[in-house]
């Protein structure tokens, strides 16, 4: 989900990068205006950028969490196969063994 700070700091990084490309060209406007489009442009690409990028990070983390789910839900079933009274017991002993009658 697109939160506010991640926008907040979109524009910032498009401001900032608009305002560097400016001043590297060393471009002067007649009009404050003139300066609008330019930094709309930039802190549009920027804040399209970060929607696309956080669309990509949510659908990973609700896919990493659906794979952490199956991965419980085997360990369950592992731990569940394993579990055994260990208080019982399992041999085979003499007094256990019982013969059929021989008629």
């Amino acid at each position: 989900m697109v939160s506010a700070a991640g926008v907040i700091l979109s524009a910032v990084l498009g401001a900032s990068a608009r305002r560097l490309q400016v001043q590297l060209v060393g471009k002067q406007f007649g009009r404050t205006w003139d300066r609008v489009p330019g930094y709309a442009l930039s802190i549009g690409a920027f804040l399209g950028g970060y929607v696309i990028c956080d669309h990509f990070v949510q659908r990973n983390r609700h896919l990493l969490n659906r794979r952490l789910a199956q991965l419980r839900e085997q360990r369950a079933q592992v731990d569940a196969f394993h579990e055994f009274d260990l208080d019982g017991d399992h041999r085979i002993t003499a007094s256990k063994r019982t013969r059929k009658s021989v008629k």
